[in-house]
């Protein structure tokens, strides 16, 4: 017995798998570079409300994830450019670890072919996030763990919601996913009257609503204090926030997309057919359920309920969860699932990682993938400070291995930047009329423009006007200077802002 401790269960295999392939990636989403010229200006200076990283940002800078960036920048001080992936690395398998224990838990006496095979689509959803260097990872993760806490609630702990105020405190400061738990928690209290009204059983619902309250609340300890409360809802309002592909309706384009419908189609199915159906686990799941159709973002959380309510239900259902034909394999992984290790394994592979890289740290520059330009962003560097005209994307590249001193003119923080601002930079890109009172507006000193269509159309336009060398090229990317005038002492100077409205 203590031998077959020691061998690693299924799941446990297919995450060292993860921590291998994922904990070995370059750096490479631009969203990563915001974070990380964030995370380290808070370390270096505070929380400033106005935004340090431009000039047009003039919503204000509120660093909402400002710990995901911290962590990433300390990582990279004791790791080097394999902190953030080996971070990524260990949420994701933490994130599939604690699932399976969710998905153990939601039933009884679980069948495990089932629990795998849900397992394995909850996967092929947000699969698709497990490359990118992002906060949403601490968001999943924070996510399943108020899911074990309401499954631990529902089966008659009440100590356990003492626990959601301290992770509603930590979640509000590493992902904007936070209203989640609240809502989860809130939402699961009201079911759970609706299938038990006995005062007992209301009780112990309005103790429930009280911890999702203090969870709702303590959101407010944030560098944005009570302004947090409504930035959920202001931000999915704003125009720009339309425009960016997470949060538009799910995208039958993409593969996962259809994971995501077939998950959802079981579940609707195993509920139709069940003789027992608990409000408790429907509510929130039919309700978060169908905000992912709406807004593609919410389908990684969606998915964990869909597949616990899945699990919780098939087992009164009278139609099987799964083809009979499979059944033949549910006794050798009951078996192999039963009395292995989970947890060890992964431990102490990510364990000895951390050791390698801790002892040969490298930098950031040799750890970066060259879809970032770094010879453009480094000569950017070695110029004198001022604004620079950019690509969406690549804003946060230029604020971290340029430093703040390189004004952008926009960035992927999406939040600071004004309409008017995201107005003119859709000019710019596409030049339509207006591009070049939204360009003599904001009087750029530099250009970080990408060569490819329809990056080109500016360029092109530029190279026609002229007043513009090439400082460098590298990866479809490009570092245009401004050729300025002298100035003659006692002229007036232009502004230290500027609205680039056009």
């Amino acid at each position: 017995m203590r031998l077959r401790a020691l061998l690693p269960a299924p799941v446990a295999l297919f995450t060292l798998g993860l921590i291998l392939w994922l904990g070995f990636l370059p750096l490479r989403n631009y969203d990563l570079f915001f974070h990380l010229a964030g995370g380290r200006y808070v370390l270096e200076h505070g929380f400033n409300p106005v935004d340090p990283f431009s000039v047009t940002g003039t919503a204000g800078w509120v660093p909402h994830e400002w710990g995901f960036g911290v962590i990433c920048v300390l990582l990279i001080k004791a790791l080097g450019a394999a902190g953030p992936a080996l971070l990524v690395a260990s949420l994701v398998a933490a994130n599939v670890l604690l699932l399976w224990v969710a998905l153990r838990r939601a039933d009884a006496q679980p069948s495990h072919l089932l629990i795998l095979a849900c397992l394995g689509l909850v996967s092929g959803v947000q699969a698709s996030t497990w490359i990118q260097e992002r906060p949403f990872h601490l968001g999943h993760l924070l996510f399943v763990f108020a899911a074990l806490g309401v499954q631990v609630w529902r089966q008659g702990n009440t100590r356990v919601l003492w626990a959601f105020p301290l992770l509603g405190l930590a979640w509000a400061n590493l992902h904007g996913s936070w209203l989640l738990g609240p809502a989860l928690l809130a939402s699961t209290a009201m079911g759970t009257a609706l299938d038990d009204r006995t005062p007992a059983s209301l009780r112990r619902c309005g103790a429930a609503l009280a911890a999702a309250l203090a969870m709702f609340l303590v959101a407010g300890l944030s560098p944005d204090g009570p302004r947090i409360y409504l930035y959920p809802l202001e931000h999915s309002l704003l125009s720009s926030t339309q425009n960016i592909n997470e949060w538009r309706p799910l995208d039958l384009d993409a593969g996962w997309s259809w994971v995501y419908l077939l998950l959802l189609g079981a579940c609707l199915f195993v509920i139709g057919r069940a003789r027992v159906r608990r409000a408790a686990a429907l509510l929130p799941t039919l309700v978060l359920g169908i905000a992912a159709l709406k807004v593609q973002r919410h389908a990684p959380f969606a998915s964990v309920l869909l597949a616990l309510t899945l699990v919780e239900h098939a087992r009164t259902s009278d139609a099987p969860a799964l083809p009979r034909f499979l059944s033949w394999l549910e006794r050798p992984i009951a078996t192999w699932s039963t009395g292995t290790s989970l947890a060890l394994w992964p431990t102490i592979l990510m364990a000895g990682l951390f050791a390698l890289n801790a002892g040969a740290p490298r930098p950031v520059e040799k750890g970066t993938h060259p879809i970032i330009p770094l010879p453009v962003l480094q000569t950017l560097s070695q110029q004198p400070p001022g604004r620079v005209l950019n690509r969406f994307i690549m804003g946060g590249p230029i604020s971290y291995f340029a430093g703040a001193p390189y004004k952008v003119y926009i960035d992927s923080r999406n939040d600071p930047f004004p309409a008017a601002i995201h107005q003119a930079y859709a000019r710019l890109v596409w030049s339509e009329p207006g591009w070049e009172q939204a360009l003599e507006a904001y009087d750029p000193d530099y250009v970080v423009w990408d060569t490819e269509n329809p990056g080109n159309l500016l360029l092109d336009h530029l190279r026609a006007r002229g007043g513009w060398r090439e400082l460098a090229k590298a990866n479809g990317w490009v570092l245009w200077a401004r050729e300025r005038t002298p100035t003659v002492p006692g002229t007036p100077q232009r502004p230290a802002t500027a609205s680039g409205g056009g």
